[in-house]
């Protein structure tokens, strides 16, 4: 029975660590008293690691310039114009990318600056092909016929079509 208690109490003992590392609002500077003040009437209430979270997502903030700033102020009221359904499909794809191996996440990765090195127009033409693919479907699949397998990784991505191809002859 002894052994129990002292399994117990040891087991405890990270959760009252926990319990006594909440950061009372008294403690936090001037500086992240002004960037936290919406927070002030709960901050006591909150759990200490999510304390710990906000104030590292206020450093984060506070390190920004002005235009990532906005770009994240734009993607949060993006955020929140997303129905429920939405932003649950979006937590599971990205809960699948982080199930990836490292390499496949690597490789999806590649991807996405080789796209972000595109010239726009060449971006905005990939997007609408993006878009017109019915869900689910994966790229090289035929309308008709979804393969069910998942995507092959090209190790690049094509060239961009070549915009002086239509007043060259064709071979």
């Amino acid at each position: 029975m002894k052994h129990i208690l002292a399994i117990i109490s040891l087991s405890l003992l990270p959760l009252l660590a926990l319990a006594q590392d909440a950061i009372a609002w008294s403690r936090l500077s001037e500086n992240q008293r002004q960037l936290l003040a919406p927070l002030q009437k709960n901050w006591d209430q909150l759990p200490p690691l999510r304390q710990r979270a906000i104030l590292h997502g206020a450093e984060r903030w506070q390190k920004l310039t002005p235009e990532q700033r906005q770009q994240a102020q734009q993607r949060l009221r993006d955020w929140q114009q997303l129905s429920a359904e939405q932003k649950k499909q979006i937590r599971d794809r990205f809960g699948r990318f982080r199930d990836l191996d490292p390499e496949q996440r690597q490789a999806i990765q590649q991807r996405f600056q080789d796209f972000q090195n595109l010239p726009e127009p060449r971006r905005r033409q990939l997007r609408e092909q993006f878009q017109s693919r019915p869900p689910g479907a994966f790229p090289g699949d035929t309308p008709n016929k979804p393969s069910g397998r998942p995507p092959r990784l090209p190790r690049a991505l094509p060239p961009p079509p070549d915009d002086n191809a239509a007043d060259q002859p064709s071979r």
